[in-house]
């Protein structure tokens, strides 16, 4: 993944994230989750977003952070990866900012860490910028397919 123009900061435990600004829909305020039956660990349930149904994905289980409760206060990014659009829950949607400065990439960091796209410096501080492509594992988008009933890619 190339290093953003822009990118939207989330907040997860007080942990700042970042994802590049062209895959992000909207940021909506937390609206009611409907729980899917047997539904995977990973996906809290679905949204209607204007008539479209769209599954949420539990970035705290994802990144092994302390489960908590749901809160009013909580932000739903909702994304379009290059397949599917989905939200996922984080505890606020900070700010869009400029990424001017330099992003050093996961595999130079970390290699192996699947989620993660690099860190860029801002003068405030570190953000880790997720990569919405592979926020996913392809069994994991395999069965958000199957459960939203579309064709697999």
């Amino acid at each position: 993944m190339n290093k953003p123009d822009q990118i939207v900061l989330f907040a997860l435990d007080q942990q700042r994230y970042g994802l590049p600004l062209g895959v992000v829909e909207r940021v909506v305020r937390m609206v009611e989750i409907t729980t899917v039956p047997m539904n995977p660990g990973f996906i809290l349930g679905v949204i209607n977003v204007q008539g479209n149904i769209i599954p949420v994905l539990d970035l705290r289980r994802r990144f092994g952070l302390p489960e908590r409760p749901v809160e009013l206060s909580d932000q739903l990014i909702i994304i379009r990866s290059a397949a599917r659009s989905f939200a996922l829950m984080t505890d606020t949607a900070c700010e869009v900012r400029e990424c001017t400065e330099q992003m050093q990439t996961a595999a130079e960091i970390l290699p192996d860490l699947p989620f993660l796209a690099g860190v860029v410096k801002l003068p405030d501080g570190l953000i880790l910028l997720q990569n919405p492509e592979t926020l996913l594992s392809p069994d994991e988008a395999a069965v958000i397919d199957e459960l939203m009933g579309c064709e697999q890619p």
